[in-house]
């Protein structure tokens, strides 16, 4: 289809779900022709032939002040990128997500000469919108992964199209729900609650306590009560306070948790839209220091975080944050769904609405042709 001209292709993804839809991109390039990529990268770019620059854990940050304490790194990964730039000279760049790193490497890229294709837009829609219209001076295309991006995007100048949501990929629990409750050792008929705290140290330090705190309440009015806790790669709980909470902590079984359960509780991010996708009520939470929420309330023009909520366009999750997010408030919410069968079918039949709005699968191989098109 692509001849035998090797494209060159610079890529640049900055954190772990970026990783994993970059690969994928990847992968269905090589139905495409020859090519090679270089960049940063993360292990599932690197399985995908992709070699690396600088480490993918150099650009993972968490809130505004958590960019400062890596300020050498993403300096430093800066400068080997605009090098490998110059001795590489690459057809075009795959920017992925990361907009903190890439809403500044792009141009940097550009004013070198060299095509600017983005995937997955950075959610200015959010907490700038004037960015769009910036990102027009150097965004060749632009993939975006929710419907609404579209015009919002096309209107400020920007060359997208909508290629679908990659979570549509390959959504698919690690083992199917009688497996996982027989793992936790469940009587049968009970009920299940997943926490799901978020896949970094600073938001498992923020979240889990209150999570526990709520899972022991509950377990106190909720007879048979299972609770169990997703834990990211790498992330390690306090043991004696999830025995004392009664808690199971789970690894390598996030998507089977959030299938499986009857409800969960899930930081702010992609596991909320991964959860809703399933179909399971969920609460959205989210706390972090009062300088990064006072500086977001100040830039974050939606109503809502919650990415269910945000792609319904409605409240198909309630969401508490900062100090909404309480154990007392979490436990109240919570048993009103467990108790009540109605309530949860209800809370279902509303989440459909997600899936509805995404699309079909098939964002990558999109993605892939459409950025393989636009190299010489």
């Amino acid at each position: 289809m692509g001849g035998t001209i090797e494209r060159r292709l610079l890529i640049v993804a900055g954190e772990a779900s970026g990783d994993r839809h970059a690969a994928r991109v990847a992968t269905a390039l090589k139905g495409l022709g020859p090519w090679s990529a270089r960049g940063i990268a993360g292990p599932a770019l690197a399985a995908a032939g992709v070699a690396a620059v600088a480490p993918m854990e150099d650009l993972a940050v968490i809130g505004f002040t958590g960019v400062l304490a890596r300020l050498p790194r993403i300096a430093r990964a800066w400068r080997r990128l605009l090098d490998e730039a110059r001795r590489f000279e690459p057809h075009a760049a795959l920017l992925v997500d990361s907009p903190g790193f890439n809403l500044r490497l792009g141009p940097a890229l550009k004013r070198r000469g060299i095509p600017v294709f983005y995937y997955i837009a950075p959610q200015v829609w959010a907490w700038h919108r004037s960015r769009a219209a910036a990102m027009a001076r150097w965004v060749d295309r632009l993939a975006v992964v929710f419907p609404f991006e579209q015009g919002l995007f096309e209107a400020a100048g920007v060359t997208t199209r909508f290629v679908g949501h990659p979570l549509l990929e390959d959504l698919e629990p690690e083992v199917d729900s009688t497996r996982l409750r027989g793992e936790l050792g469940l009587e049968p008929g009970a009920r299940l609650l997943g926490l799901l705290p978020g896949s970094r140290p600073g938001e498992l330090h923020a979240h889990l306590p209150i999570m526990l705190e709520a899972a022991r309440r509950l377990r106190e009015r909720v007879p048979g009560l299972g609770v169990a806790v997703a834990l990211a790669p790498g992330l390690e709980a306090d043991r004696a306070a999830l025995e004392t909470a009664g808690v199971r902590a789970l690894s390598g079984r996030t998507r089977a948790l959030e299938a499986a359960a009857d409800c969960c509780v899930v930081a702010s991010g992609t596991a909320t839209l991964e959860t809703a996708l399933f179909g399971t009520p969920l609460v959205v939470v989210y706390r972090t220091s009062a300088l990064n929420y006072a500086i977001a309330r100040r830039v974050v023009t939606l109503p809502h975080i919650g990415l269910p909520n945000i792609v319904a366009g409605e409240e198909v999750a309630p969401e508490l944050v900062q100090q909404d997010f309480s154990a007392a408030r979490l436990a109240v919410l919570l048993e009103g769904w467990l108790r009540d069968p109605q309530a949860l079918a209800a809370r279902r039949r509303v989440l459909s609405r997600v899936r509805e709005r995404l699309g079909a699968p098939g964002a990558a191989r999109r993605t892939a042709e459409w950025l393989w098109a636009m190299m010489p």
